[in-house]
């Protein structure tokens, strides 16, 4: 008789939230939209966790991220942060837990700092040309692999020359990326 192997479900908690890192990285360059779908998966996962490794419930850990989101939210309502930005910052700080919050908000600055000084040097660059607009006329046309990464990449052009926001969804989940990447409780860099 044979037996079947059970997947853990901690065996797959981490590349599921850094894939879902990713996506809301990936949307929120793209589109400058994180969808509430990654930010529901990436709370459930912070939730679930604990109760499966045995570990009571999180109510610390979600005590901060309601806090977080209570004051990221006054940031919104004043037009300086996105509603996605929101959510997501709140939803991994559930999964980091609460013990893990200052490496989150380290790693998330230092990647918020690094993604902000690259649109300022790519908006200095190209505050007096028009290439993205070149660009966009230029890759019309049947879509290939090619001709959609250089169509985003003049799209994205376009929006640092125009001055438009930062995907700070990107930092976030950079944040939340090398926060997850070490066991030991810190950022993986330090």
């Amino acid at each position: 008789m044979e037996t079947i192997a059970v997947l853990d479900p901690l065996s797959l908690a981490l590349p599921m939230a850094g894939l879902a890192l990713g996506w809301a990285a990936a949307d929120d360059l793209c589109r400058r939209i994180i969808p509430d779908t990654v930010s529901i998966l990436l709370a459930t996962l912070g939730l679930a966790l604990p109760l499966v490794q045995g570990a009571p419930f999180p109510w610390a850990s979600l005590a901060a991220a309601a806090t977080l989101f209570l004051v990221l939210g006054t940031l919104h309502g004043w037009g300086w942060l996105g509603g996605g930005d929101v959510k997501l910052a709140s939803a991994i700080l559930l999964l980091v837990g609460v013990e893990r919050a200052a490496p989150f908000a380290t790693a998330t600055a230092l990647a918020g700092g690094v993604l902000s000084l690259l649109y300022l040097t790519g908006w200095l660059a190209l505050r007096n040309t028009r290439p993205a607009r070149r660009l966009l006329r230029r890759f019309g046309g049947r879509s290939t692999p090619a001709r959609i990464l250089a169509h985003l990449l003049a799209a994205e052009a376009h929006r640092i020359a125009t001055r438009q926001s930062v995907p700070y969804g990107v930092a976030l989940a950079a944040g939340g990326l090398l926060t997850l990447s070490n066991p030991t409780g810190g950022a993986a860099w330090f």
